[in-house]
């Protein structure tokens, strides 16, 4: 990125400047300059604030340091995640049916593999032992799992949004913004965790998954879970943000993010039901 603060704003026209960020970003005035400075160094963090209330200003908005936002959401859904496992481990019928999940899952591909029964009931004695909760053990899975996501999730909308720009913003940008949402993710994930925790069933969820048996179909809990007001305000909203970011309407960015939740959910749900099959 090259910004110009000596040369004739003219000559701005002529630089290496993408063309997804518009001139008013790149100001010779050094008064403006420096208060710009200043609030780049605060705003990136503020943006998981304005993800929720200010959309439309965060998505004009010169994403400085886009490793930050990106390792911040990233550490934001791991602490999370290892915050419900808590809650969980708190509740007995709840941890009663993450293991009965698990062990129908183990015991019908031991069955399917011929192994003898003796090992498998060791198999998963060893399998409960696991599930206790280790705050390390829980924080190092999440954060792995979570650094993937956060990546893969960003490069969907960078993807989609390339489709409409001959010269797109570079992944980071486009990563980090998406990741803003992870704000709207956690709070979901947290409410989710509350209503599961005072109702003692895993499937207690705003989603289709109240009208299930966890523990006969985990998988499809799994993807049944993604269709929420929250999940589906995530996309949405990365969507728009992205696209206002690119200089698209914000009806196309509504058509990306709903886009991107379809193959999210295309994916999630082609791996539930073939499991499900597998499984019988």
């Amino acid at each position: 990125m090259i910004v110009v603060t000596f040369f004739d704003h003219n000559l701005c026209k002529f630089l290496l400047i993408p063309k997804y960020m518009n001139e008013e970003q790149f100001s010779t005035s050094p008064d403006k300059a420096s208060n710009d400075e200043a609030s780049e160094t605060t705003s990136w963090l503020s943006g998981f604030v304005d993800i929720i209330t200010a959309p439309a200003e965060l998505a004009l908005r010169h994403v400085v340091y886009p490793a930050r936002v990106i390792v911040f959401a990233a550490l934001l859904s791991t602490f999370a995640a290892t915050f419900v496992q808590f809650l969980y481990s708190k509740n007995d019928a709840i941890q009663d049916q993450m293991y009965a999940m698990q062990a129908r899952g183990f015991e019908k591909m031991a069955q399917k593999q011929g192994v003898a029964e003796g090992q498998i009931e060791e198999q998963l004695d060893k399998l409960r032992k696991e599930q206790e909760f280790s705050l390390p053990k829980t924080l190092g899975v999440s954060l792995i799992f979570t650094l993937l996501s956060v990546f893969l999730y960003g490069l969907l909308f960078w993807i989609l949004q390339r489709l409409f720009n001959s010269e797109p913003p570079p992944v980071s940008v486009i990563v980090a913004l998406t990741n803003y949402t992870a704000s709207i993710s956690v709070i979901g994930f947290i409410i989710t965790a509350f209503m599961q925790y005072a109702a003692n069933s895993i499937a207690t969820s705003p989603s289709p998954t109240l009208f299930i048996n966890a523990t006969e179909n985990p998988y499809m809990l799994q993807f049944l879970g993604r269709i929420n007001p929250f999940t589906i305000w995530e996309y949405l909203i990365a969507g728009f943000v992205v696209a206002r970011h690119v200089g698209m309407s914000k009806t196309q960015g509504y058509a990306i993010g709903a886009t991107a939740l379809v193959i999210t959910l295309m994916l999630t749900g082609g791996f539930a039901f073939a499991m499900a099959s597998f499984l019988g």
